[in-house]
């Protein structure tokens, strides 16, 4: 449903009250400052009266994004700069330069607006021909990432007034909104942009349909609504029984989602399950599942509706789990459970992680606005761009991402500092899963190897397209892009939970034995339960399904382990490295002999920047077995594991252990 807008306050009057206005404003948005949006309303009021109210509106659409001041204030000074209507001395005695640069930034686009073209009926070629003279218009012109999100801000409040404006006028903002700026919206995640852009350009592209489909909800409403009330109590109610403290509410559905879903599916309204539709917010990630599990089991739920973007995160970066229930009587209710910053990311998607505190050059702003041209690369990609805009941000894009390509030449792009694996699984999930090694210019690597653009990686895989677990724990560095991540911990999640609690006694196991100590029994582990309790751990069982899946971290718990009174102290074994005393570490490594092996070994404490002191080898007479023994300088025991971990990865090693010298 189109969003209900507060009433701009009136003085007893009828006049604008500016000094209320930015009352309210400021009391919602804490970060911004009274006096410089008060000098800069006062000044608008006393201007062309035609420009206050739509410049109220967008400021305050750009203060609910979490924008900053100067993003404020160029929204309020948007039309006038756009039409040209200031004195720019008088005006620079009350904002920063940066203000009106902003505000021209964003009024020079409308330059290439659909609005501007003839109002004869498009020709379906002038139509595809004019979205792409838009969109190259769009990214030249953003030198600042908040010039696109103002954008966006202006086309919505240019939709809410569209009724005042004649019938073909209203069609061509609502063709705009549909084809351009709702999907940008979309791919940056702005949700709430989004969907209001959708509801509002659909009222004209679609106004018979709107109209149905909103008479069919307004008829049902009241019923609806004290439904919904009940479940969110209910939902409510059962999470609290289980110790979980939730914001729980009920939400509208947007028509355009309504319609969109009737559509695809080829249903009626009422076989769209989430018009009715309850949000669960809650703390952290442990708890988004555990309060699944609570709906899951208090209603029965419908498998075909399920859906984990929590694990694996839409490309926007949207995360979120969705499902849906039968709540009796042939009624359907839609749940998403996310946490807080889920919740911010999906309403303001990056606006949620921009910060404009410092100036334009600092590391903080231009990684946003590089992240923002990625968003608008791909958008563009898949509204089907054209080649030029390549060549459009080249110079802005070549040192936000690195770019490497596969032996056959297709490149691909990545973050800067990306590794092998995260390549394998940017080529193909099964590509990550089955990754092994690799080979960068020639030159045969390890999974964690740092990639740089223009160099050609060749991925090599094994025989079982199954990920290792090591791979999730940051110390390894591994991987650092949240697609490999998404795309490893959604198959270890996807595990039942005996194999989960399995392999996580196994990583457990094996890492303290690579350090020269033996398990623990369970018993020995109660204390830790109550440590990872906000993970969902309430068992020893659960504590290792939760590090089988990669929810808490081995090193985590080993640490923890090690920490833990009289355990450290196990006679006769290799002795424990206390962290940041460097001491000569010896490692036995047995494997299967073949040609390079020591190279690779001597290959991998040089890439970890670990000091070789002595190393020797021999291969066994009564089986085909190598058996190494190195000497390295280390400060603590994570890099003792560390080591271990990165060799164990090498082909056909055995066994890594930490030995007495």
């Amino acid at each position: 449903m189109v969003k209900v807008q507060q009433e701009v306050p009136r003085t007893p009057s009828g006049q604008i009250d500016i000094s209320a206005w930015v009352d309210h404003v400021c009391a919602d948005h804490e970060h911004l400052q009274i006096a410089p949006l008060l000098q800069v309303g006062n000044w608008l009021q006393d201007q062309d009266e035609r420009f206050i109210l739509p410049g109220l509106q967008l400021a305050e659409l750009v203060a609910d994004l979490n924008m900053d001041l100067v993003s404020v204030q160029a929204a309020l000074l948007y039309r006038p700069v756009r039409f040209s209507k200031f004195d720019e001395t008088t005006l620079l005695k009350l904002v920063d330069t940066r203000v009106i640069e902003l505000a021209r930034s964003v009024a020079a686009m409308a330059t290439s607006s659909l609005l501007e073209m003839s109002n004869s009926p498009l020709l379906e070629k002038e139509r595809r021909n004019q979205v792409e003279n838009v969109k190259r218009m769009l990214v030249a012109m953003i030198d600042d990432a908040r010039v696109a999100v103002i954008k966006l801000a202006e086309r919505v409040v240019a939709l809410r007034r569209a009724k005042n404006y004649s019938a073909s006028r209203r069609l061509r903002i609502a063709q705009e909104a549909s084809y351009i700026f709702a999907p940008l919206a979309g791919r940056l995640g702005i949700g709430q942009v989004k969907w209001e852009l959708e509801d509002l350009a659909m009222r004209y592209t679609h106004a018979e349909v709107y109209q149905d489909i909103a008479k069919q909800l307004r008829s049902r409403r009241v019923d609806r609504e004290d439904q919904i009330t009940q479940l969110v109590e209910q939902v409510r109610e059962r999470l609290h029984q289980h110790d979980i403290e939730a914001d729980v509410c009920g939400r509208a559905k947007h028509i355009f989602s309504i319609w969109r879903k009737m559509q695809s599916k080829e249903v009626s309204l009422d076989q769209v399950y989430d018009v009715r539709a309850v949000r669960v917010v809650v703390s952290n990630l442990a708890e988004c599942y555990a309060a699944l599990g609570i709906i899951h089991t208090s209603w029965k739920h419908i498998p075909s509706e399920f859906d984990d973007y929590v694990a694996v995160p839409k490309e926007n970066g949207y995360r979120s789990i969705h499902t849906a229930v039968d709540v009796g009587e042939g009624a359907m209710l839609e749940i998403q459970i996310r946490t807080q910053q889920m919740h911010a990311d999906a309403e303001l998607g990056v606006c949620a992680h921009w910060s404009y505190k410092g100036d334009a050059g600092d590391d903080q702003g231009y990684s946003a606005k590089m992240e923002w041209l990625r968003q608008v690369m791909e958008w563009h990609d898949e509204l089907d761009g054209t080649e030029r805009l390549s060549t459009l941000l080249q110079h802005r894009m070549s040192d936000a991402r690195i770019f490497v390509s596969t032996p056959k030449g297709h490149v691909l792009d990545l973050p800067p500092g990306a590794t092998v694996l995260d390549f394998a699984y940017r080529v193909h999930t099964d590509v990550g899963h089955a990754c092994r090694a690799a080979i960068v210019d020639g030159i045969s690597v390890g999974l964690s190897h740092s990639l740089q653009t223009g160099q050609q990686v060749e991925v090599l895989t094994g025989s079982t397209h199954v990920p290792r677990r090591d791979w999730l724990e940051p110390p390894l560095g591994f991987i650092t892009t949240d697609r490999a991540k998404a795309k490893i911990f959604s198959y270890f999640k996807c595990l039942d939970a005996k194999e989960k609690e399995n392999i996580g006694r196994l990583v457990v196991q094996e890492g303290l034995a690579t350090l020269g100590y033996e398990p623990p029994v369970d018993s020995q582990l109660s204390p830790f339960i109550a440590r990872f309790h906000n993970h969902g751990v309430d068992s020893i069982a659960s504590l290792f399904v939760c590090v089988g899946s990669g929810a808490v971290s081995y090193f985590e718990l080993i640490n923890a382990i090690l920490s833990s009174e009289g355990f450290a102290s196990q006679p006769e074994l290799p002795g424990m490295l206390q962290t940041g005393e460097t001491q000569t570490i010896r490692l036995n490594i047995t494997a299967e002999n073949r040609d390079g092996l020591f190279h690779d070994v001597t290959r991998i404490i040089g890439q970890l920047e670990y000091a070789l002191i002595g190393a020797t080898g021999r291969v066994s007479h009564t089986s085909d077995q190598a058996i190494i023994t190195i000497d390295t300088a280390l400060q603590s025991w994570a890099d003792c594991l560390t080591l271990a971990s990165h060799i164990k990865l090498l082909e056909g090693v055995q066994e890594v252990r930490s030995v007495k010298q």
